[in-house]
């Protein structure tokens, strides 16, 4: 898939194409989705929230490689994650695929390409982070998802950024 057809969609199109990708990499590994869910609501919760950034906080805390440093909840201070999300989390992540790290480490490196910052351009450094994700699924043989379904959020809209919108309409297991 040619990263450039992503040009004229939007960033939040873009990060909703990374949680897809995530989708699809935890079907390819037959995880059990239900275990997945509090993930994908994490995941899913830039659609509609207030602040990007609070967001991108919350996922920080979440990436496993970033959460599995810590063996208790006490030993980090956490923003976002209660103890009883990290306990769940922790515990979830135990033995995973490293391709479940690697993919939510890309959704958020695609969430803060543009962090404080306007989108120049066509936000070449999004499609830049959207790039090593797709070059990865397919060196991974990890089904991509329909770019067409992605088409909808226009990069005019919000200079870039494109509007909020409702997870359940792409996403395959949030219902």
């Amino acid at each position: 898939m040619d990263v450039n057809n992503f040009k004229t969609i939007s960033l939040f199109g873009r990060i909703a194409y990374g949680v897809c990708c995530f989708e699809n990499t935890i079907t390819f590994l037959q995880y059990n989705v239900e275990d997945w869910k509090v993930v994908l609501k994490y995941l899913w919760e830039f659609s509609y929230i207030q602040y990007l950034d609070d967001w991108t906080g919350l996922l920080s805390e979440i990436i496993p490689e970033n959460l599995l440093e810590f063996k208790k909840y006490e030993e980090h201070d956490y923003s976002y994650l209660d103890k009883k999300s990290y306990e769940y989390l922790y515990n979830l992540y135990q033995n995973i695929d490293e391709k479940i790290d690697f993919v939510m480490t890309a959704i958020f490196d695609i969430g803060t390409s543009h962090a404080y910052s306007e989108i120049v351009g066509y936000g070449k450094q999004s499609l830049d982070e959207l790039k090593i994700l797709i070059d990865y699924m397919y060196e991974k043989g990890i089904p991509l998802p329909d770019i067409s379904l992605f088409e909808k959020f226009s990069f005019n809209e919000n200079d870039g950024w494109g509007n909020k919108f409702n997870a359940k309409i792409i996403s395959k297991i949030i219902v």
